[in-house]
């Protein structure tokens, strides 16, 4: 009897998470043509900007029972429209004129069918976030594409977007073939070369055990930071090698590589001596614990500072595939991480 009981309070959980999808579904494609009418009235000079104010004063008066349709909100709305229209057209190689979208290359089912996957995906308060809290359309379409891959809440994503996530990625990028010598494509994708732990609450002179701990208990927050894909083993994994015990000081499997990832955790700066450590873990791990069908294991070096010529000397001749990345235990400076990735792009550009 429990069984039964089991499948309707299952029934009913998956209809309200339905109704409650659809509701948003609808009222994402509401706001988005709310703000589509508003910005071509503004755009052909039928309607002032003062009209906005009007129209809201207007809504009150007479449908006091609708809610959220404020002059702010409409204003919103507008601006919702704008960012993702100019957007998603420069993406598909759409024009937008004042009163139309003109298709240059695809049809337009394919344009309506992109947009309402990925901004129908979210709430209406992540794409508040997004509009509020993002600089470039680069940006907000990196945080958006997250938020649909990996299923984020609103507070996820802001910590996201305080962390200066898309920044790290995009300076990341440069260094990956320091830090991800031995490393395939996928995984350099999925690795980060720098990860930001502020959640830790940890004191400036920690040591390896305190830091592993502090991973261990704030686990969920810790996943987050790494990415989407890492499933937790077991901290302190035991694994013995000529009858002697060694511990690895975290153990993932990632899903999407199909692979275990061993982390071994270091409160200094990297040291060549290190790898020698966690080489002998991935061979121990290939050989006793990895199943026939997962690809070989994969090792993070987690360490407090890096010198990348350091790195690249002491990954050079080494074979398994090993990543070297930083931590800190502080929010990162986001104006300066914003400066340098301004000037990588200009460097880009001239180079071009």
């Amino acid at each position: 009897m429990t069984d039964q009981f089991t499948e309707i309070v299952t029934l009913i959980k998956r209809s309200q998470y339905n109704t409650q999808k659809n509701v948003n579904i609808d009222m994402i494609n509401l706001y988005w043509q709310v703000g589509e009418y508003i910005h071509k009235k503004i755009a052909n000079a039928s309607w002032g900007e003062g009209t906005i104010k009007e129209l809201a004063q207007h809504i009150r008066r007479t449908q006091p029972q609708l809610q959220g349709f404020e002059k702010r909100n409409l204003y919103r709305m507008k601006q919702f429209f704008e960012m993702y229209s100019i957007q998603f057209a420069e993406l598909f190689n759409l024009k937008l004129t004042d009163n139309q979208t003109e298709i240059l290359s695809s049809p337009m089912t394919q344009f309506t069918d992109i947009r309402n996957t990925l901004l129908v995906r979210v709430t209406w308060t992540h794409h508040l976030t997004l509009m509020t809290k993002t600089k470039t359309k680069e940006e907000c379409e990196f945080y958006l594409r997250l938020c649909v891959q990996e299923n984020y809440s609103v507070r996820e994503l802001e910590r996201q977007i305080k962390s200066s996530l898309y920044e790290r990625v995009q300076l990341g990028k440069q260094k990956m073939p320091l830090s991800h010598n031995n490393a395939t494509q996928d995984e350099s994708v999925l690795f980060r070369d720098k990860y930001v732990f502020e959640f830790l609450d940890l004191p400036v002179n920690h040591d390896e055990k305190d830091f592993q701990k502090a991973l261990s208990r704030k686990m969920k927050e810790f996943i987050l930071e790494l990415g989407d894909g890492f499933i937790f083993i077991e901290q302190e994994y035991r694994i013995t090698v000529g009858g002697t015990d060694f511990y690895i000081d975290l153990l993932f499997f990632h899903r999407d590589l199909q692979c275990l990832v061993a982390f071994e955790l270091k409160t200094t700066a990297f040291a060549p001596e290190y790898i020698g450590k966690l080489n002998f873990y991935l061979e121990a791990l290939d050989r006793k614990v990895k199943r026939a069908h997962e690809r070989p294991s994969v090792g993070i070096l987690l360490c407090k500072e890096q010198n990348n010529e350091v790195v690249e000397y002491a990954l050079n001749r080494f074979l398994s595939p090993t990543i070297v990345s930083e931590y800190q235990t502080f929010l990162p400076d986001k104006k300066l991480l914003q400066q340098k990735l301004h000037e990588l792009f200009e460097e880009e550009f001239r180079e071009n």
